[in-house]
């Protein structure tokens, strides 16, 4: 029995096995690189924090010691955790009924 069909106007057709074969090394290849699409939303989100505190840098400004170290941490974040990390780091509030709901909740993310 065929694992993936066509569907065409006709009813479905099964793949042959080639493209069964074809279609199964994308779907190996897609989960093989969900770590490097983690990692890439991970130093996206650093990325946003970063640029959201980068007034505090200005020379004008006086940055806290708490901020100096938010934003190291910040831009260690690809040193200092590792992919089995990648899931708390993106983890978000599931729960609709708190105030933070949809938020991240690894401290890493939290502002001084």
């Amino acid at each position: 029995m065929a694992k993936y069909y066509h569907a065409t106007s006709e009813g479905n057709i099964p793949f042959t096995a080639e493209e069964e074969a074809f279609r199964d090394a994308e779907i190996k290849a897609f989960q093989d690189d969900l770590p490097n699409r983690k990692l890439a939303r991970i130093r996206k989100l650093r990325n946003e924090k970063l640029v959201e505190t980068d007034f505090y840098a200005l020379a004008d400004q006086v940055m806290s010691d708490e901020m100096k170290t938010y934003r190291k941490n910040l831009r260690d974040i690809t040193i200092n955790y590792s992919q089995s990390d990648y899931d708390d780091l993106l983890n978000r509030e599931s729960d609709k009924t708190k105030s933070n709901y949809a938020q991240l909740t690894h401290t890493i993310w939290s502002k001084p």
